[in-house]
């Protein structure tokens, strides 16, 4: 059924509006529903095995416990004849695909993409993803068709809200030969082959390639050769038979569109996109998992600062703003380490050898630019995932060379100078540290002096320097 009609019924007689269509793929579409927080999913295929095995799967993941995910809960089916169900979803979202492709008819593809959030709201977006894919792993679940038009992500360009679509996806994992549906571009080689069933790296294939897409706006196997060639050519590409777009050794299908990668990715982002284009294509068990790009892109949006001239966001490292070549302003780097002290005192701080010194291990870094705010999650705290990991502790603003704390918990934390002569308490109430220049500045304790606990160390930066 292509036609969508203007009300639907559910199954408890109540009638629903349908206003704008606000997602599209091969199975059905989306739509809002006028005035409450609900959307319809209405399937093409209204055959009645069609609707007996969609109101099967619907009963089934209603039993599921996805409660604690940020994914749009089915409610209700809809009545004969249309084939489809209500689900859940917060008003002002939209999918992901708008953060993929500019439209057309934008004059500046680096205005539309700092207008959508640039490049730190798109890692905070993806690494969100990423943690609710983690979670469903984590329960022994797949959702099978991961794409940028089935996750929707919030339409303000200063909210990183995300929602799952399409729970009648969501499965255990399958065997090679049982029917499966996948977006094309986003199914793994060894799905476009039937060699394979959906599992937990098959969505980690379709995760890498809508990351690095969203990132990038660019497909990461759909290159120059791939574009430009026949349709056979994009089949083939999907299939895992030609490189992928930044193969080290085989530039024959490299990428002259999308925006440069040496802006768009880190260090790490671009190691673990070569895993899993370069050996993970072919070889799923080479693929890395969904929580290690979760862990990375997190990572890469801490490190990213602010640029006063252009505001556009960029990576920490370098000495000047790579979208307008504004030198880069001043900032501080919040580090955390692990404090033992059982190590003894004056060396309670973790570290590793590295030549003829120990340098301390980093658990994580937070980059602040001056003038700006940045939060300490229970993510930096302790490690937490999903939703406990996005729980506010700390705020920190920068101002010249002070950092304003301030706990948000209702906690209270100890601050201590390097030498531990000096201390302080941080509460509600906010306290201001002066730092020095190139030099570790005041510890911030997120947990007893006594126990095993992650340590804050501050260390401000000049501009333009590394």
């Amino acid at each position: 059924m292509k036609s969508v009609p203007r009300q639907v019924t559910d199954l408890n007689g109540a009638r629903h509006v349908l206003t704008r269509q606000i997602g599209r793929g091969g199975q059905g579409a989306v739509f809002e529903v006028k005035g409450g927080r609900l959307a319809a999913k209405i399937v093409f295929d209204s055959s009645a095995s069609r609707r007996e095995k969609l109101r099967n799967q619907l009963t089934q993941i209603k039993r599921l416990p996805l409660a604690d995910l940020e994914i749009a809960r089915p409610l209700e089916m809809l009545r004969e004849p249309v084939l489809g169900y209500l689900m859940e979803l917060l008003t002002g979202m939209q999918p992901l695909s708008a953060l993929c492709h500019p439209p057309k008819s934008v004059a500046s593809v680096k205005a539309w993409y700092f207008e959508t959030g640039g490049l730190r709201r798109r890692l905070a977006l993806l690494a969100r993803t990423a943690d609710v894919l983690s979670a469903l792993h984590g329960k022994g679940l797949v959702y099978s068709d991961p794409s940028p038009h089935n996750i929707f992500v919030s339409e303000s360009s200063d909210a990183i809200e995300v929602r799952f679509i399409d729970s009648d996806n969501i499965h255990y994992s399958s065997s090679a030969g049982v029917a499966t549906v996948f977006t094309p571009g986003y199914g793994a080689p060894e799905l476009m082959r039937c060699t394979s069933g959906v599992n937990s790296l098959t969505d980690a294939h379709a995760f890498g390639v809508l990351c690095f897409q969203t990132l990038s706006l660019v497909h990461p196997l759909i290159g120059d050769s791939v574009s430009n060639g026949p349709p056979e050519r994009e089949e083939q590409a999907f299939a895992g038979a030609v490189p992928w777009v930044d193969d080290p050794s085989d530039r024959s299908n490299s990428c002259s569109s999308g925006i440069p990668r040496s802006l768009t990715l880190s260090s790490r982002l671009a190691e673990i996109s070569q895993r899993a284009f370069g050996i993970g294509l072919n070889q799923p068990l080479q693929r890395p998992g969904v929580s290690e790009w979760a862990e990375r892109l997190h990572a890469a949006a801490d490190a990213t600062v602010l640029c006063p001239e252009c505001q556009g966001t960029y990576y920490m490292n370098a000495k000047q703003c790579p979208w307008c070549d504004a030198p880069r302003s001043g900032f501080a780097i919040a580090e955390f380490h692990l404090w033992d002290p059982s190590l003894g005192e004056g060396s309670e701080i973790v570290s590793k050898p590295s030549g003829d010194r120990h340098r301390p291990v980093i658990a994580a870094a937070l980059a602040i630019t001056d003038g700006e705010t940045k939060v300490i999650t229970r993510r930096h705290v302790n490690g937490h995932a999903g939703r406990e990991g996005q729980r506010p502790v700390i705020a920190l603003k920068l101002e010249g060379s002070r950092v304003t704390v301030q706990a948000l918990d209702g906690a209270t934390y100890r601050l201590t100078s390097p030498t531990g002569a000096r201390s302080a308490e941080v509460g509600p109430r906010p306290s201001s540290i002066l730092l020095k220049q190139d030099e570790a500045s005041w510890r911030l304790h997120l947990g007893s002096i006594d126990t095993l606990h992650r340590v804050v160390s501050f260390t401000a930066r000049k501009a333009g320097s590394k």
